[in-house]
């Protein structure tokens, strides 16, 4: 397990509109072709792909690990656990939100 701690307490995006547009979008592919659980755990969110996209996983990662420096990562293979302290927790419970469409 890799372990990716915070290194800022400000709770702030740094990609552009496009980069942040694209990047939701590759996400929104992972959640609907390769997510298996999405869970709550204390202090932001635990999820789950399948074997097969922990690359794609990996390299979403490497995005959010230095646009957001208010969040840690702690990545394991197709699985992440993205947690922050204070209003960091729900600000990641409601930026990894599974799109209904």
């Amino acid at each position: 397990m890799e372990t990716y701690r915070a290194t800022s307490g400000t709770i702030v995006c740094t990609l552009t509109t496009d980069e942040l547009r694209d990047t939701r979008s590759a996400w929104q592919k992972l959640f609907r072709t390769a997510l298996m659980t999405r869970e709550e755990i204390p202090g932001g969110i635990r999820l789950v792909v399948n074997d097969g996209s922990a690359e794609a996983l990996r390299r979403l990662i490497e995005i959010e690990r230095d646009c957001c420096r208010w969040i840690t990562f702690e990545l394991d293979g197709p699985i992440v656990s993205m947690t922050a302290d204070g209003d960091g927790a729900s600000a990641i419970r409601s930026m990894w939100v599974v799109d209904q469409a």
